[in-house]
């Protein structure tokens, strides 16, 4: 677990902020949360999956003197999350952690799964930081995490992975935009690009793989990209703001 524990609970660095992790409760998403949760912030932890999974992390935060809270919301087009956000209150960091891949060359890819693909990655995380960033400007401070695809610092082409890659690079535009719009603010909207990371989500066979192609041979724990994040957030006086960040061991 990492980034949480009963001596580092105590952090009040973001004491009085809430956050909400859209796919908190898994891979990238948990570390964060478990590492928002250790500075103090009131945690809104995401879950569309597994209940289970979703209490499990709640629980092991509460369990450690955290403040966190569970929000169960299967998600299968953006609109799906409006109806709860009224009841999340003031959100002050904004963590979009969900993005699901569908691998298969461009015409493989259905109408459906190009509609579903472009709603999570892209639609959501739109409408999240439409909603949350003029309330984060009027209030003179927010931080805004998004995550986009392989190499987001660059416009290129992918073969495996054609829908996916054409819905993060809007999300490199959206953050680029969303930046823009702090009207020089202490508020922050900024994108994570991982390489292989070492998730639940991968099966061994893509375990194997992802070894082979990254450039160390190994894969990227969760807790490294959470630490990065985390000095984003806390920045008191932030020079970072519309930055698309490669964490990926030099992919090429």
């Amino acid at each position: 677990m990492g980034l949480l524990s009963r001596a580092d609970i105590h952090s009040t660095r973001l004491a009085g902020q809430r956050a909400l992790v859209i796919g908190g409760s898994g891979g990238i998403g948990r570390a964060v949360t478990y590492m928002l949760a250790a500075q103090g912030a009131d945690v809104i932890c995401h879950g569309g999956h597994d209940k289970t999974r979703l209490k499990r992390v709640v629980g092991y935060i509460r369990d450690h003197g955290g403040s966190a809270r569970g929000l169960f919301v299967p998600l299968r087009a953006a609109a799906d999350i409006v109806p709860v956000l009224d009841g999340i209150g003031r959100v002050d960091i904004l963590v979009v952690a969900l993005g699901p891949v569908r691998y298969g060359p461009l015409g493989a890819v259905s109408p459906e799964e190009w509609s579903t693909i472009t709603e999570l990655n892209l639609i959501l995380p739109g409408l999240l930081v439409s909603r949350y960033l003029p309330r984060m400007v009027g209030r003179n401070w927010g931080r805004i995490i998004l995550f986009g695809g392989p190499r987001a610092d660059q416009q290129r082409g992918f073969r495996d992975i054609p829908a996916y890659a054409a819905a993060k690079a809007g999300v490199v535009s959206l953050c680029k935009s969303a930046a823009a719009a702090t009207e020089g603010r202490n508020v922050t909207v900024n994108l994570i690009s991982p390489g292989y990371v070492d998730t639940e989500y991968l099966t061994e066979a893509g375990r194997t793989e992802a070894r082979r192609r990254s450039p160390r041979g190994t894969l990227i724990q969760p807790e490294r990209i959470a630490r990065l994040i985390n000095d984003m957030i806390i920045a008191e006086e932030p020079d970072m703001n519309g930055s698309v960040v490669t964490i990926d061991q030099g992919l090429v």
